[in-house]
């Protein structure tokens, strides 16, 4: 089985998703304007690493996969 671009984005799109919307619920209770103690700024935090993880690993078997293409393409 091959590694397409849309395999990996069937594969990632509902993380990737659910990560964001994540963020924006933390985001928009921190804005709603009551106090914002410490525990919610590092649940906040947290979501923030983990989304940007996320990110960063997608990106990079992307552009690996754009790497093997380039090499099979010099090759011939």
């Amino acid at each position: 089985m091959g590694v397409s671009l849309g395999y990996l984005q069937d594969l990632f799109d509902v993380p990737v998703t659910k990560s964001e919307l994540d963020l924006q619920t933390a985001m928009s209770a921190i804005k709603s304007g009551k106090d914002v103690d410490a525990a919610q700024l590092l649940y906040y935090t947290n979501l923030v690493n983990q989304n940007s993880l996320m990110i960063s690993m997608v990106s990079s078997m992307v552009k690996e996969r754009g790497d093997v293409l380039k090499g099979c393409c010099q090759k011939f």
